[in-house]
């Protein structure tokens, strides 16, 4: 029995819409990289709940919020190895991610630490308005070192 049923229905509409090219099946199944799950922005709380060495997941959307001595950063939830949201698979604390489908682990800046998953997370904008409300912008990939300055 797949532990991610979601990630059975994603792999069988990437074969139909793919028209099923043999180029997505080895993805769907056994264990090739995933993309994150799209979102658009999404509020993630305020940063004064968000201490120094916290990761949290955000209502509503596949992202994970964290902060560190130089800012606020956000990356996906989306497992890498077969699409498993990790804030409803998984465990979020401030050591990083556990994927609970496949078992892969990363940091608490989204590095991959062991497998099945063999890529990192991807990482996203935030922006942080005047009374402190975190945005996470869903559509912005940033590179993994990105912080917002908490000000």
């Amino acid at each position: 029995m797949d532990p991610d049923p979601g990630s059975s229905r994603r792999c069988f509409l990437k074969m139909v819409g793919g028209a099923g090219t043999l180029a997505v099946i080895p993805a769907c199944g056994a264990g090739g990289a995933s993309s994150p799950e799209s979102f658009g922005d999404v509020p993630a709380g305020n940063v004064s709940a968000l201490s120094v060495g916290s990761l949290e997941a955000v209502a509503g959307a596949p992202a994970i919020v964290g902060r560190d001595a130089t800012g606020v950063y956000a990356m996906t939830a989306t497992c890498t190895h077969a699409g498993c949201n990790m804030n409803h698979q998984g465990a979020i604390n401030a050591a990083g991610v556990y994927c609970e489908c496949h078992g892969s682990q990363f940091d608490a800046q989204g590095n991959r630490l062991s497998g099945p998953a063999d890529s990192p997370l991807q990482h996203f904008a935030v922006s942080i308005d005047a009374s402190g409300l975190i945005t996470v912008h869903g559509g912005q990939p940033v590179v993994e070192s990105t912080r917002t300055a908490v000000t």
